[in-house]
């Protein structure tokens, strides 16, 4: 069922070109758990055991911007999904994965807790802390969900993870539904339709699932938090010409060696605030609004101060210069579909924490 479902999106797009679209249905079988795995990565270290002749998995999906969304599948085998501080530190982005079970089900693990779903329910993790999955066979279709797209405040947002929306409840319903619409219509929708909709997704899951929140336990544990306060910081500083180390100890209230230590599970800040630059720099390199500048003017916008440093450091990162990211090559990163076994998830959750939302 899940394989046809593919078929079928796959013969869409090919006819009607527009959201960002990828599948695994054609990876070769016994390279497909390592690209589903890679795939998910930014979300779980993923294993299996147990492995039996029905082994099976799928996924595909469509990016949306504030919204990513897709269907996934996992049978003939025990698949352990795990997201540990260690995960959260290198990867987290301030999103929530939702997951509407359709067929089979899993247990999930946060905070101490074992729940155990079945089909029609509706599982809310927060990305910024740790949980996992087990589960001998599922399916469902999962959306992650930029946190300023669900229109909660900060209370509202620590009482999201590890809710579970029977599917009993009117908001379960409501929300399965149009998650089922939504993996249907959008391969015939066009990139501004899906923005629309995607924006529209969010408020409506907020706004649904807002009355179900109850008070929550603590956040994430204080190093966590800390490392995505300087995260949050540096976003919101990449242009400013003298961000690095010393005006992020600083803003933050520590010492350099404070800095590096809440940072290391990240690796080096430099490399960080280079490498979120050079993002932000490839974005408006394929932004038809900023055609009016040149190459030179965005990557100084961005901080970048010398040309040299810049166009090397942005071939080392994407693999193309500047200039072909301009003529079209940066389509490939951003906005191609994906082919046979294409792994386009991590990419797309990476481009998620770049987003500027109207607020």
């Amino acid at each position: 069922m899940g394989e046809v479902q593919e078929q079928r999106n796959l013969r869409v797009r090919a006819e009607t070109p527009g959201v960002p679209y990828f599948t695994l249905s054609n990876a070769p079988p016994e390279l497909r758990f390592d690209a589903y795995a890679e795939s998910v990565d930014p979300i779980f270290d993923t294993r299996c055991a147990e492995v039996g002749g029905d082994f099976s998995v799928g996924l595909d999906g469509f990016n949306a911007g504030p919204v990513l969304i897709g269907r996934s599948r996992m049978w003939g085998a025990r698949f352990h999904y795990d997201r540990d501080i260690r995960k959260v530190a290198r990867t987290g982005v301030e999103a929530v994965l939702v997951q509407i079970v359709t067929r089979g089900g899993d247990v999930r693990l946060h905070d101490g807790e074992a729940t155990v779903t079945r089909p029609g329910d509706i599982c809310i993790a927060d990305m910024t802390r740790p949980f996992a999955t087990r589960t001998d066979g599922c399916e469902n279709i999962s959306m992650v969900v930029h946190h300023g797209a669900l229109g909660l405040d900060e209370p509202r947002l620590d009482g999201l993870h590890g809710l579970v929306l029977r599917r009993e409840t009117l908001a379960a319903q409501l929300l399965g539904e149009h998650a089922r619409m939504l993996v249907e219509r959008l391969p015939q929708a066009g990139a501004d339709d899906a923005l629309a909709v995607a924006r529209a997704t969010g408020l409506m899951m907020g706004g649904l699932i807002a009355p179900s929140l109850q008070e929550s336990g603590p956040r994430a544990s204080v190093a966590v938090a800390a490392l995505f306060r300087i995260k949050r910081f540096i976003r919101a500083n990449l242009a400013h010409p003298e961000l690095g180390p010393d005006m992020v100890a600083r803003a933050m209230g520590m010492s350099r060696a404070s800095l590096y230590r809440a940072f290391a599970p990240l690796g080096s800040i430099g490399d960080f605030i280079r490498r979120q630059r050079l993002e932000r720099v490839l974005s408006d390199l394929g932004d038809a609004a900023q055609r009016g500048k040149s190459i030179a003017e965005i990557a100084y916008g961005w901080g970048f101060a010398d040309w040299s440093t810049f166009s090397r450091a942005f071939k080392a990162a994407f693999g193309i210069t500047p200039s072909e990211a301009r003529a079209g090559a940066g389509l490939v990163l951003h906005q191609s579909e994906g082919g046979a076994g294409d792994v386009l998830l991590p990419h797309w959750i990476r481009t998620m924490e770049t987003l500027r939302l109207p607020t």
